[in-house]
């Protein structure tokens, strides 16, 4: 089954309602205001069941010029547009204002309908269709199929029927694997339910169960029940006019504009960066930084324009542009969606666009701001990621989606085949990734020429320094890659290159050795190891890094903060005393085969209970098997 959304738009008293009920039998004015002033205020919703293939709903929207907000809304996200153009009359403002919104939100699929034929002559209805086809020469509507009704007679009703049933057979359904989502144009609550939620769903598909969140707010809620024109279902697609009873939320907390959704596909966002279309039916100049009204799903914000090549937009002409709106309260949306931007005062619609970026910044005026957008307008979805990914370094799968204007599908096609970095939920380019590696690398290698005696340089550390300009994940996954590779090799808390080796360095090297042959040649009864290196007149600045290096590298083992022994005086007195002694051993038998005084005594038998060699036992001392 597809499921499609029509939208009947023109101006006031043009038969629209009229028309949606001679083709579904619903009359769709359902308001009390709308009954007594005889037009619609609110949207009106009717299901149109055209083939067994085929399920459609017409959304009958307001015409009448105070109404253009909620015909914005109900326009939103329709696969078909019917113009009504009433035969007596034939164009009007509302007419022309209507299809310059419809084209401005990219909606261009259209068959146009003479409505209120029996009013007027064979004549008149020719001179109408004439005036039609010229309107919208130009206008992205061309070519529009332009049917003659009469909704009281029957007139045309049923050749009408069969062009929209031709014309959706050819229409790609929505996007059903994409992530759910649902604009609020309607919010109410009903005795015995609670409280429910209308709108059309863009993107996806959603189940009875399912925890939604509502969004800009990260509202929680628990959708409850699903009807499409008063019917339960269990779940509801793409193209579904649906009414969505949730748990969990006061009607309070929802407002038209909402948006449900049930990932974190989309962003919340208070700058957009448009590429901008202007309206022929602007007549006012419009100056750098004006207040405006933004028209994005079925929410209206207030915002700031700002222009980067220009402190005025002229009327009078179409002209395409980039522009950004500063947003005075946030909203959901993704990169690709259509805006209509409007003037609060004198009221009238300025243009509108699609969103290049949902996270937009402050920029600087002129040509380099410009070339950005052009690039972003115009690349591959992978160029323009490779562009973000040059600004932001790290992007989880959420944000491209949002970023890029993708779908679940997209994404992976993306990644499959571009050459990206990908960590667990996360996603860089090549060339972030390699600078990323570089940075570590370059710190490492210039850590082992300024400190040639340590093991590396501490990871902690390391990580520390490099996320000032790259994202901890993005170091991390970095530095474990090297090390799979065997690039990098990490020693406790160290890292370093694989190959490398602690070294004592050139300069001190010949004064380093002679520290160390003292050492070996006083075996146990070595002088404090700070003596040696000062008679040596090694620099205190390198005195802290040398005694590490001595014990790190296994040259020699400290039985006190002062006393260094020779690795090879300590494996003789280990030998001397295993050979000497049985099971167990005094200290004064120690003493006896060793030779020294206590003050070497002591330090060497508790360095052998502390390396694990033996355990005291009141005077005793004994081997560890």
């Amino acid at each position: 089954m597809n499921y499609f959304t029509i939208g009947l738009a023109g101006h006031i008293d043009h038969g629209k309602t009229t028309l949606t009920g001679a083709l579904t039998g619903i009359d769709t004015d359902r308001l009390k205001e709308e009954k007594e002033r005889n037009i619609s205020i609110e949207p009106g919703f009717a299901p149109f069941r055209l083939s067994e293939e085929m399920t459609v709903s017409i959304i009958d929207v307001p015409g009448h010029e105070r109404f253009i907000r909620q015909m914005i809304a109900g326009v939103a996200g329709i696969d078909l547009v019917i113009p009504v153009v009433a035969a007596d009359e034939g164009v009007m403002p509302q007419t022309r204002e209507h299809l310059e919104i419809l084209s401005l939100l990219g909606i261009q699929r259209s068959i146009i309908a003479i409505t209120k034929a029996d009013l007027v002559d064979e004549e008149m209805l020719q001179l109408v269709y004439e005036d039609i086809v010229d309107y919208i020469e130009g206008s992205g509507f061309e070519g529009s199929e332009v049917h003659i009704v009469d909704a009281k007679s029957g007139r045309g009703l049923d050749e009408l029927k069969e062009s929209i049933t031709a014309f959706l057979s050819r229409v790609p359904s929505r996007n059903r694997a994409g992530a759910f989502r649902l604009p609020i144009d309607q919010v109410f609550t009903l005795q015995g339910h609670g409280t429910i939620v209308r709108g059309t769903i863009f993107d996806g598909e959603i189940r009875d169960g399912e925890q939604v969140k509502l969004l800009p707010d990260r509202l929680e809620a628990r959708v409850r029940q699903i009807q499409t024109h008063n019917k339960k279902v269990d779940r509801a697609f793409a193209g579904q006019r649906v009414a969505i009873n949730l748990a969990g939320i006061n009607k309070h907390e929802l407002i038209r504009g909402q948006v449900i959704v049930n990932s974190n596909h989309y962003a919340v966002t208070s700058t957009i960066d448009l590429a901008f279309t202007q309206s022929l039916t602007m007549f006012h100049e419009l100056k750098q930084r004006s207040l405006v009204t933004v028209h994005i799903g079925t929410a209206e914000v207030r915002g700031t324009i700002v222009f980067f090549d220009r402190n005025v937009l002229e009327s009078g002409e179409r002209e395409e542009l980039f522009c950004q709106i500063r947003l005075h309260r946030p909203i959901a949306a993704k990169k690709g969606d259509h805006v209509i931007v409007r003037r609060p005062t004198p009221v009238e619609t300025i243009g509108g666009g699609s969103i290049l970026n949902v996270s937009g910044e402050k920029y600087k005026f002129g040509n380099e701001t410009i070339e950005m957008f052009e690039q972003m307008s115009r690349g591959t979805p992978f160029e323009r990621l490779e562009q973000l990914l040059d600004h932001e370094l790290l992007l989880s799968k959420e944000q491209v989606m949002q970023h890029i204007g993708l779908d679940e599908e997209a994404y992976v096609q993306l990644t499959e085949e571009s050459q990206l970095v990908l960590l667990g939920n996360y996603v860089t380019s090549e060339n972030v990734f390699n600078m990323a590696v570089e940075a570590i690398l370059v710190i490492i290698r210039n850590n082992h020429q300024l400190f040639p005696m340590r093991k590396g340089t501490p990871k902690a550390e390391l990580i520390q320094e490099v996320r000032k300009r790259y994202p901890v994940k993005l170091v991390e996954a970095a530095i474990e890659l090297k090390i799979a590779k065997g690039e990098l090799k990490q020693t406790g808390p160290f890292l370093s290159e694989y190959s490398f080796q602690p070294y004592l360095p050139n300069s001190w090297k010949t004064r380093m050795t002679q520290v160390i042959g003292e050492l070996a040649k006083q075996e146990l009864n070595v002088s404090p190891i700070d003596m040696l290196i000062e008679k040596e007149s090694i620099p205190d600045s390198l005195k802290g890094e040398f005694k590490q290096y001595l014990l790190t590298e296994h040259v020699a083992v400290s039985l006190t903060d002062e006393l260094y022994v020779h690795k090879d005086s300590w494996e003789k007195t280990i030998t001397d005393l295993k050979s000497g002694t049985g099971e167990t051993f005094t200290l004064q038998e120690a003493k006896d085969i060793l030779n020294v005084s206590r003050k070497y005594l002591v330090p060497v038998l508790e360095k052998l209970d502390e390396s694990g060699y033996t355990i005291r036992k009141d005077r005793d001392r004994y081997w560890r098997t």
